[in-house]
């Protein structure tokens, strides 16, 4: 959830400003598919309710000029718009995803491409002008941004409905909003003011069903069972969603999830398979072929590689296990990778920040952990460095931390025989197996073997409902819902990494303090991502980190400032550096409080305690390859700090 910036759009866009009817649909080759024939006449349809809404709400806001009474209408005109735009969102997401976050993207100015700073439009911008309470005074600017959006819808056109639609692609794109809603429509990541959120489910749902009833009379022929399966499915969905519509907060997102959500997501695709529609075959994270996000193997960590890496080559792997627990990358040949990131600690060193090369433990950072590191589309706090390669070389290079080269390391392990098999087992294509490329592909491959996602929360999302207990469960679905942790750490990574496309990872503003100070503190000097592109917008910006295994991985925030989950949870509970008296006009963290009592914060820890998984990640080598070499020999497994 996002704060926002002021927004100044032009009254005038350069779409203009007609009611964009979608036009008819260019003849193709593909007009053997139901979708390219069923589900586009679908969304025109509804593309033109759309429109429709959007020109009541336009309607609303004209009225309001001479109406200081009409807030409420505003407010209703606002909400069935957003629940048309729902009903589209599976395609629009899918197809025209640019577009898509231009119409319904987060409240925040962002720094885009050439270093421009984008400001935000679309229905979030529009809402935080709207709710809690109508701002009669920015009535203009609520008029742009609606014309805004009716001009956006002329792109749909070209898009989608003058573009083939295949089956196999409709399919996914139904599953992936299935997903969308798990992970993003119920936390409230795109209602966080009018809290409009489970509605707005049920309507993404019920797009997602019309576009499948085209297929419904293939299915009872081929599967009849299977088609009341689904159908029983999508009634009980939606039914569970009507129900529980009124209140956010006390919507029951785990119940929701595992007895609605999951196993729709897992029919739908028995119903692709049962018609003889083949998923997608593409590179990306979330497999097409996974029937939740929550399955093992259902997110993979190769897309965040470079296109060399295209496997978890066990060679490799080991080679780099080796590697990691070798200071021999150091200039003192006493500093490992794990000398920080210690197996016992989750792969951190349990420091409020790391200790230099030198011993210096005020200069770097606090040292994140490394489980789940590949599952993310940048490897540092500032995302300086945006694969794990780039980083093993920016560390190993560092004169703060290993102060030392990959070319001088490859050096010294070709002097040892025992090395030297090992990196021709693991690169048997290479000219010269140990070299600076080879060195960093293996030490990265071996990092995103280093996968932790069997705790005990994702054995329940996979169906073994004994594995939380009930005040684990109230903290996950405060953590998804009051507590509004889930707007950031998006599931089930509970990362920074966006759901369900899985291809960006966020970087928030929140205030984190120099020192535990919980009135008049002052913001940590360090400025973060500022330092990478000199944006003033970013300043204090780091990138998200994982919440999986945080109750082993104390101190936290960047700086190592709060040494207990009890004090980060106070820290959001007051509205992060806002609520302790730090004045950020960029903080991105929202800065009113969130209202958690002691006891809710106690089971939102409960519920992250569930996310520990170090099973198999923490033995060290027994032994290090050996040199020719006695001082080298004497080198410690693991290194020293």
């Amino acid at each position: 959830m996002k704060t926002p910036f002021v927004v100044v759009i032009a009254l005038f866009v350069a779409f203009g400003l007609s009611r964009c009817s979608p036009s008819k649909p260019e003849a193709t080759q593909e007009g053997d598919f139901i979708a390219n024939e069923k589900v586009k006449a679908l969304f025109a349809r509804n593309l033109n309710d759309f429109v429709k809404r959007l020109e009541e709400l336009d309607s609303s806001l004209r009225r309001a000029q001479d109406d200081s009474q009409s807030k409420a209408a505003l407010q209703r005109a606002f909400k069935q718009a957003r629940l048309a735009y729902k009903r589209l969102e599976f395609l629009t997401e899918y197809y025209a995803p640019s577009t898509s976050e231009e119409l319904n993207g987060p409240a925040l100015a962002k720094v885009g491409e050439e270093y421009k700073i984008e400001q935000p439009t679309g229905f979030q911008a529009l809402e935080e002008m709207m709710f809690p309470e109508a701002e009669m005074s920015k009535l203009s600017e609520m008029m742009a941004q609606t014309n805004l959006m009716r001009a956006l819808c002329k792109r749909f056109n070209g898009l989608i409905l003058q573009k083939p639609l295949t089956d196999n692609r409709v399919f996914d794109a139904m599953r992936l909003e299935i997903a969308r809603v798990i992970s993003l429509g119920i936390s409230g990541f795109d209602s966080p003011v009018a809290n409009h959120s489970i509605p707005e489910a049920r309507a993404a749902i019920e797009g997602v069903r019309e576009a499948f009833e085209p297929y419904g009379s293939d299915l009872i022929q081929r599967n009849p069972a299977r088609m009341r399966q689904l159908d029983s499915l999508f009634n009980e969905t939606l039914a569970y969603l009507a129900r529980h519509s009124d209140d956010f907060n006390a919507f029951d997102r785990l119940e929701f999830i595992a007895r609605f959500a999951n196993p729709l997501s897992s029919t739908l695709l028995d119903a692709q398979l049962d018609l003889g529609i083949e998923p997608i075959q593409t590179h990306r994270p979330f497999s097409p072929t996974a029937r939740t996000m929550f399955d093992e193997g259902a997110i993979s960590p190769l897309p965040y590689a470079p296109d060399y890496a295209t496997s978890l080559n066990p060679a490799q792997v080991e080679l780099g296990r080796l590697l990691f627990y070798d200071p021999i990358l150091s200039e003192n040949k006493k500093r490992a990778c794990a000398s920080c990131h210690q197996p016992d600690k989750a792969f951190t060193d349990g420091l409020p920040r790391a200790l230099t090369i030198a011993g210096d433990s005020k200069k770097l950072r606090n040292t994140p952990t490394i489980l789940n590191a590949g599952f993310q589309a940048s490897s540092s706090y500032d995302q300086k460095t945006v694969f794990l390669e780039d980083r093993v070389t920016f560390v190993v290079h560092s004169p703060d931390e290993m102060r030392s080269s990959l070319d001088k390391v490859a050096e010294l392990l070709s002097q040892s025989e025992e090395y030297v098999q090992k990196f021709k087992a693991a690169f048997p294509e290479s000219e010269k197996p140990i070299s600076a490329q080879n060195i960093k592909v293996a030490i990265a491959t071996y990092m995103r073997s280093l996968t932790s996602l069997n705790s005990r929360f994702d054995q329940y999302m996979r169906g073994d409902f004994s594995k939380m207990n009930d005040e684990e469960k109230r903290g996950f679905n405060l953590f998804m819902g009051k507590a509004k942790c889930g707007t950031c750490h998006f599931l089930p990574l509970f990362n920074g990494t966006v759901p369900p496309t899985f291809m960006e990872t966020e970087a928030e503003v929140i205030g984190v303090p120099k020192e535990a100070k919980w009135k008049n503190a002052v913001i940590d000097p360090d400025i973060g991502k500022m330092a990478i592109n000199g944006m003033e917008l970013n300043k204090h910006m780091f990138k998200t980190p994982t919440v999986r295994n945080a109750e082993l991985t104390a101190p936290y925030m960047h700086n190592g400032v709060y040494k207990t989950l009890d004090e980060v949870m106070r820290f959001y509970n007051v509205g992060g550096g806002a609520g302790i008296g730090i004045e950020l006009p960029n903080q991105t963290l929202p800065s009113d409080s969130l209202g958690l009592s002691k006891q809710e914060i106690q089971s939102v820890i409960a519920f992250i305690k569930t996310l520990t998984d170090t099973t198999g990640k923490s033995s060290k080598p027994s032994a290090l390859p050996k040199f020719s070499d006695a001082t080298l020999n004497a080198r410690k497994i693991g290194g020293e700090l």
